[in-house]
């Protein structure tokens, strides 16, 4: 059917993109996950993909120390979730984002990001309070 279809066509997508990663080539790499925003607006499977995507873009954009990209993509994330919330795929990718931002931040003596990060962990977590991965991360951070 035309959801396994889709689901398969984003999976492809998203490996090739993580891949293009692999063999530096980033041309690539930006292409891909654009084609993933392409496709991600009408349809959750998709959706789905997208946000792994935009996740893995922004720990490649850390490790790449390209910082202004890192705030690109966190951005992204949380339009997604915001256009989506209901979605916990979706706003799992975020919260991951979210705690790695918190933790490098807090790593780099950036207390108000730090905090910003924090706070905005703590407001998921009341619109959310079922989730495990959120309860999870923002327990990290009160942790550590």
């Amino acid at each position: 059917n035309d959801d396994t279809v889709r689901e398969w066509l984003a999976r492809g997508i998203f490996n090739t993109f993580n891949h293009s990663k692999s063999e530096n080539d980033l041309t690539r790499r930006d292409v891909l996950l654009n084609e993933l925003s392409v496709l991600a607006p009408d349809d959750g499977v998709v959706r789905k993909w997208f946000a792994r995507g935009l996740f893995n873009a922004l720990v490649y954009a850390k490790n790449e120390n390209n910082l202004d990209h890192c705030n690109t993509l966190l951005e992204k994330l949380r339009v997604l979730t915001n256009l989506h919330p209901s979605e916990k795929a979706v706003r799992e990718n975020l919260v991951m984002g979210l705690f790695n931002t918190f933790r490098d931040a807090k790593k780099g003596n950036m207390l108000d990001l730090s905090d910003a990060l924090l706070e905005e962990l703590r407001v998921l977590a009341k619109q959310h309070p079922d989730d495990p991965v959120l309860a999870e991360a923002l327990a990290r951070c009160d942790g550590g």
